[in-house]
């Protein structure tokens, strides 16, 4: 029962810092119960694509069973 009270205190903190995240700009990538990528694109991201380096600013979140958030940077997607 611990566990699945667990996974719910988990998933509230990735929820909730997903949130403010999105509010800052941030879109999410892709996503689990436990960890995320969100990316930050510029605005005029299709057409700055071309002659810049790199997809935006893109972080891998994770949230621990204690429900604590971490960052990290995300490397680049590769194609």
């Amino acid at each position: 029962m611990s566990d699945h009270r667990s996974g719910d205190a988990r998933r509230a903190a990735l929820d909730s810092f997903l949130d403010e995240r999105c509010a800052a700009g941030y879109s999410v990538e892709t996503r689990s119960t436990a960890q995320a990528v969100i990316v930050r694109r510029q605005r005029l991201h299709y057409l700055l694509q071309w002659f810049s380096r790199g997809d935006g600013r893109r972080l891998v979140v994770s949230v621990d069973q204690n429900g604590e958030i971490t960052t990290v940077a995300a490397e680049p997607r590769r194609w």
